[in-house]
């Protein structure tokens, strides 16, 4: 594994194990007490500065997304976990922002990328429908990444946010080193065009209002996701593809 492409990963020449101390101390390890309180915090200091909770509505949903299990509810928010210790959460919202059926797709992304950089991470993805939109970020925790996906629905005029938060375990940055290693080796990117190259805003590549490190990578295309089925960031992606036809709504109709 070159030096360069373990550098695209961290920023630090290498790729570094996680300690096993981190999965209990960082954000991604939810199935200890201590995790549980880091994720409601999370969650309590996600919200602030962004769309009111609300309750209405999540107790008529139900999920069939195989392998979860429903935790307390807590806060209003309904919690999900899986073997993993990774968290699946639903509440409700008021509209996240005014008009959002006249937004089009531009403005719907730039919302989704101040949202990620409000919690100092970086756009992945987003995308917009009718009925709602979804979108990925990720955040640095050194020497790992979490990812977050969100979907916020609109379900016979109630808002529902989903959000799943998956991050790496163990030796983290192999996605990363692998397409770069692959990608140089193939001559698909070359040295001297790397350093512009391999980290952009996935929408507008001039964009540098956050730390290059959270920018979108070549390596987190979905593309890849086949070739890393483990990875956090293809579950995160599976998770978002699987809920629209995972979740069942019994509220009343109009």
């Amino acid at each position: 594994m070159s030096g360069r492409a373990a550098k695209s990963c961290r920023q630090t020449g290498k790729v570094s194990p996680l300690p096993a101390r981190s999965d209990t101390n960082s954000l991604i390890s939810f199935t200890s007490e201590r995790g549980s309180t880091l994720f409601m915090k999370w969650w309590k200091d996600f919200w602030s500065g962004s769309p009111k909770q609300e309750s209405a509505g999540t107790g008529s949903v139900r999920l069939l997304l195989p392998g979860w299990t429903e935790d307390t509810t807590a806060n209003d928010m309904r919690v999900w976990r899986d073997a993993d210790g990774d968290v699946l959460s639903l509440a409700g919202i008021e509209e996240p922002f005014q008009n959002f059926d006249r937004a089009d797709e531009m403005k719907v992304k730039r919302w989704c990328r101040d949202l990620a950089k409000s919690r100092d991470g970086g756009l992945i993805e987003a995308h917009k429908s009718d009925d709602g939109f979804n979108f990925i970020y990720k955040r640095l925790q050194v020497p790992a990444y979490v990812y977050t996906g969100m979907v916020f629905a609109r379900v016979r005029e109630t808002w529902l946010i989903w959000t799943t938060v998956a991050g790496e375990r163990g030796t983290t940055g192999v996605r990363e080193a692998v397409v770069t290693a692959t990608l140089l080796n193939e001559g698909k990117i070359k040295p001297e065009e790397y350093e512009s190259r391999w980290a952009q805003d996935p929408y507008e590549p001039a964009y540098r209002k956050v730390d290059r490190s959270v920018l979108r990578f070549i390596s987190d295309d979905e593309s890849y996701d086949s070739q890393f089925p483990q990875h956090p960031l293809s579950k995160v992606r599976h998770i978002l593809a699987l809920l629209p036809i995972s979740v069942e709504y019994d509220f009343p109709s109009a």
